[in-house]
């Protein structure tokens, strides 16, 4: 079966999934025992507005609810965000995750891709600028998958800048922001004005993967409620509404997820590039590295399941992207690369 995405382990038992980037601390107990209490409420339909979850949201962004849209996950948002606008030509950049193409082309849209340089380690550069031409929208992915590279602030100010002055609607993925230390100083939320949507969920953060839950802040409420009208109307289940409210109240746990991601990326980074691995910056939960085209079968051979990189456009077949996990997870990872590249 084609692997379009991380994490599908459905008929492979006994893997340690390094494909899939979910926070190796694991679901919270507040999280998991409002999931459960939310059993009681499944008998009737959901909120289909998400009113108490939208507001949690707004007290926690500082942000009007009306400017809020909940979805069943980031993924169903980009999706009702293109099919919302109907775009004639959008922008993206390459290699980003492949969602924004298929919803952008689902709609008849011309998309343009822009390529991101190697030896500027797949980071985000001024040039991005010159192929604003023409364009009605444009999506970003920040910190970027699968390169785990954030958008520099100040070039994240001049592309928000160029994209209000000529209409343009700028969407920014930010589903991996939380496990950034400086999350508050890089996301578009700063710069957020009526041209702009920016896309998140709680699914990676919290580790709920099952419980499909993602929002959208829009620079308008107009805009929300364009998007609020395109999609289906039940699009988030009660449980995915209770746990977004528990999780919501356990900020404590972000700090400590983007500290403990910081440590592990280190060492796993260190460990990797000393067995002969070529790893990329990255200020996410994932790193992309550059090593044998084979280490994907080479690696599930000692039941450890990575992310192929080669259907992103733009990496090759000796890409993959490497998540970070617990530091006996990822001891165990280093244990198994290195005799995948001795053996």
């Amino acid at each position: 079966m084609l692997q379009e995405h991380g994490g599908n382990i459905q008929g492979l038992s006994g893997v340690l999934d390094f494909s899939a980037n979910i926070n190796p601390l694991g679901m919270i107990e507040g999280v998991r025992n409002a999931i459960a209490a939310s059993a009681a409420d499944c008998a009737v339909y959901p909120d289909p507005y998400c009113s108490e979850l939208r507001h949690a949201l707004g007290v926690v962004l500082e942000c009007d609810p009306d400017k809020i849209v909940c979805g069943n996950g980031a993924a169903d948002l980009i999706y009702r965000v293109a099919h919302a606008f109907h775009p004639k030509n959008a922008l993206i950049c390459a290699p980003t995750f492949g969602e924004y193409k298929k919803a952008l082309e689902e709609c008849g849209c011309c998309v343009k891709e822009h390529f991101l340089r190697e030896e500027n380690g797949f980071a985000l550069t001024d040039a991005f600028l010159s192929d604003l031409d023409g364009m009605d929208m444009v999506f970003l992915c920040s910190p970027n998958n699968p390169t785990g590279q954030l958008i520099d602030c100040a070039l994240m100010d001049k592309i928000a800048g160029e994209c209000s002055s000529r209409g343009i609607l700028l969407v920014c993925d930010e589903c991996f922001i939380g496990f950034v230390q400086e999350r508050e100083r890089f996301s578009l939320m700063n710069r957020l004005n009526e041209h702009c949507i920016v896309l998140s969920a709680l699914t990676k953060l919290y580790a709920m993967p099952g419980v499909r839950l993602g929002f959208a802040v829009c620079g308008c409420s107009n805009t929300a409620e364009l998007i609020s009208r395109s999609g289906q109307f039940w699009s988030v289940s009660a449980p995915a509404q209770a746990a977004g409210l528990a999780a919501l109240a356990e900020d404590w746990y972000v700090d400590r997820t983007a500290d403990y991601i910081k440590r592990e990326r280190k060492y796993l980074t260190d460990e990797l590039s000393a067995c002969g691995a070529e790893v990329f910056p990255s200020e996410a939960n994932f790193l992309l590295i550059r090593s044998v085209p084979d280490l994907y079968e080479r690696m599930l051979e000692d039941n450890i399941l990575i992310r192929k990189c080669d259907n992103f456009s733009g990496l090759g077949s000796n890409f993959f992207r490497i998540a970070i996990r617990t530091h006996d997870e990822n001891r165990c990872f280093v244990q198994s690369f290195r005799r995948c590249m001795n053996g």
